[in-house]
């Protein structure tokens, strides 16, 4: 005969216990730590660190340049001058032509002699473009009193910023020549522009 069953109900109860105060601090500052550490050691890896872009070839080396040429020192004669003329030494001022566009040099006597008197233009002229130094003039050449005044073409060379001479073409066209000029005062290290 079977035996009669008896059922038993057992009735569980499921604790819960409910976190304190300190134990739940603990457990964020863990979590918090942890995520800290975490994004700390993300950020130090390789992919967020800041790279210099795709790297660059090296730029070849840069042709060697020529120096530049040297400066036309016949481009520095704006100034004061004393000049050795006949009655001399006279006192000269070369000027660049304000009517004309260019290098074009207009030479006035300040003291005068015995063939020009003083504030005439002794002579006028332009830059050789071809030969660096040398400045193609017009001379005026007179007889005593201004007498016979004509125009007799000369050449001049450039020695140095401070020094230069006057040098007739055709040396039986004027007397006195040649002509040498000093500068009165220190020399320009740049042009006057034009």
């Amino acid at each position: 005969m079977p035996r009669p069953s008896t059922h038993r109900h057992c009735s569980r109860t499921l604790i819960t216990a409910s976190p304190s105060p300190t134990s739940a601090r603990r457990a964020a500052l863990a979590a918090l730590t942890i995520l800290l550490a975490c994004v700390t050691f993300s950020c130090n890896s390789q992919s967020f660190q800041q790279s210099a872009g795709p790297s660059m070839p090296t730029p070849p080396p840069a042709p060697v340049q020529p120096p530049p040429p040297p400066m036309n020192l016949a481009r520095l004669l704006n100034g004061n001058w004393t000049a050795t003329y006949p009655g001399g030494p006279l006192r000269v001022v070369i000027d660049l032509d304000p009517m004309l566009r260019g290098r074009n040099y207009v030479a006035t006597l300040v003291d005068g002699n015995k063939s020009i008197p003083p504030g005439n233009v002794v002579w006028r002229g332009t830059l050789d473009h071809h030969v660096p130094g040398i400045v193609v003039a017009d001379q005026i050449c007179a007889e005593h009193g201004f007498l016979q005044a004509r125009w007799v073409k000369v050449r001049i060379l450039v020695s140095d910023a401070s020094n230069f001479r006057e040098v007739l073409i055709n040396p039986n066209d004027c007397g006195g020549f040649p002509v040498k000029f000093t500068r009165v005062g220190p020399a320009p290290t740049a042009p006057v522009k034009d």
